[in-house]
């Protein structure tokens, strides 16, 4: 079950905390609407972890990883080639 306070200074935040030390605090809300702490009997579920991926995603991932690679390469060397180009330009200007 989960319980709301509603809280108006620091003291008064530590005061509730301290009433339901046998809670366990699993969110604090700080919106214009007020300060609230929410307690609750039981702690909140584990955030699921994958620990595997299916091999089609998987593939599809290093696919386009190396898609992305090449095009990042591609774009250093056209702006490799532009600096160069433009300091060329700028030599014969300046002669």
């Amino acid at each position: 079950m989960r319980t709301k306070y509603q809280y108006k200074s620091a003291d008064d935040r530590e005061r509730i905390i301290a009433e339901n030390n046998s809670l366990i605090l699993i969110e604090e809300h700080n919106i214009t609407e007020g300060n609230f702490l929410i307690f609750s009997d039981e702690p909140l579920p584990e955030p699921v972890v994958y620990v595997t991926v299916p091999q089609e995603e998987f593939e599809s991932l290093k696919q386009e990883s190396t898609l992305l690679k090449a095009q990042s390469k591609a774009l250093a060397d056209r702006a490799d080639f532009t600096d160069d180009v433009i300091a060329e330009i700028a030599l014969e200007i300046y002669k």
